[in-house]
């Protein structure tokens, strides 16, 4: 699959450049900060996870917790599903995918937890509840250059009805795949002794480095900013004192690649005629036809080349919304729909979780079109 990405990405990069140049670098200015940004959060999640950065904060949230079982399962759980959403809304999916993944799955082990509910719970929330702010999904940071609202508070304004929404639907599929029994395959992956996590030389200063990332995420500087300069900062602190740290493998390079071509090829064909078509097609669409459209192109290709490619038949904040709504809440069907999802994967493996891909499908079929729908046509009441 690698191969063939880098051979699609090639091939339509030449007919971007020889067609439209303009437009080429156009999308690669708006891809650049986003790729950026992931690059960024996997390194320092990356770091941080190997040197017991998540051991450390999964001990503080269960200190809190009650000591009594069932009391204490039912907060733990309360606990990873606000955590979610909170972290969701404020820093994106994607930073929820790879930061909370290996934290929730922590939790569920010492505590007895479903780790197939604590699992899905996470990846559901990462996307579905990406609808708030613009820095909660980096489709709405695309909506949001491209012109679909005029500031950041138009934007939130809009978008709280079926943000809310979308969030509840979410909470509601966790909630119920809590009760289903736990089918998943799990193996115990390499985890440092707790006396190893703690006199880990990097844990401080790595738990110090998140501790400032975080409220930056959230701040006016640049989101690919406050995560490449994090990111920089967790590499030379491992050159200086665990250089075995240092891998190839902390960047999710087949995921990273993948999107790429997805949105190189998708800019392309609509330069080549597929933005007419798509006028064509959706012209006076309603909001619940743009936003089923917009779900069944990001499971056909990814949320971000699909957002490139029906945003040309979108030009109201209502239409760019009802995409919005597709892109987001709509990609947890197929394995690669969304980045988050791939980067939730990835963490599973290192987790040493295996959720086969046909139960991630079969349950997304069950709750895509819910999530899609209902906020959808919140937008036309």
């Amino acid at each position: 699959m690698n191969l063939i990405a880098m051979v699609a990405t090639v091939v339509a990069t030449i007919v971007l450049v020889s067609t439209d140049a303009a437009e080429a670098y156009t999308l690669f200015g708006r891809l650049v900060p986003i790729f950026a940004f992931v690059t960024g959060m996997s390194v320092v999640v990356n770091i941080a996870a190997q040197v017991g950065v998540f051991d450390a904060v999964t001990r503080a949230l269960e200190t809190v917790a009650p000591v009594r079982a069932g009391a204490r399962r039912q907060a733990l759980w309360s606990g990873l599903i606000l955590i979610s959403i909170v972290v969701t809304v404020f820093l994106s999916l994607d930073t929820t995918a790879i930061l909370l993944t290996p934290l929730a799955i922590a939790v569920a082990r010492r505590n007895g937890l479903n780790l197939m509910a604590v699992a899905f719970a996470v990846v559901w929330i990462a996307n579905i509840a990406s609808l708030h702010l613009p820095v909660s999904n980096l489709t709405n940071l695309l909506a949001l250059s491209g012109g679909g609202f005029t500031s950041e508070l138009d934007y939130i304004t809009a978008a709280w009805v079926p943000a809310t929404i979308a969030t509840g639907i979410a909470v509601a599929a966790a909630l119920v795949i809590n009760r289903l029994p736990e089918r998943i395959t799990s193996t115990t992956a390499h985890h440092p002794r707790r006396e190893q996590v703690v006199a880990d030389p990097l844990l401080r200063p790595s738990l110090i480095t998140l501790g400032l990332l975080l409220p930056a995420l959230a701040s006016p500087i640049p989101y690919w900013l406050s995560s490449s300069v994090a990111a920089v900062v967790m590499v030379v602190l491992a050159a200086l004192k665990r250089r075995d740290l240092l891998r190839l493998h902390l960047i999710p390079w087949p995921s990273l690649l993948l999107a790429t071509a997805m949105s190189t090829v998708a800019t392309a064909v609509s330069v080549l005629g597929g933005a007419q078509l798509v006028q064509a097609m959706l012209d006076d669409a309603t909001p619940l036809t743009i936003a089923t459209t917009g779900a069944v192109a990001a499971n056909l290709l990814n949320n971000i080349p699909a957002f490139l490619a029906l945003e040309p038949a979108v030009s109201t904040t209502q239409g760019y919304l009802a995409l919005l709504i597709g892109v987001n809440t709509g990609p947890i069907i197929t394995p690669w729909a969304s980045l988050a999802t791939l980067l939730w994967h990835d963490q599973l493996l290192r987790a040493g979780v295996q959720i086969r891909w046909r139960t991630f499908i079969l349950f997304g079929l069950i709750l895509a079109p819910v999530a899609v729908v209902v906020p959808a046509l919140s937008l036309m009441l």
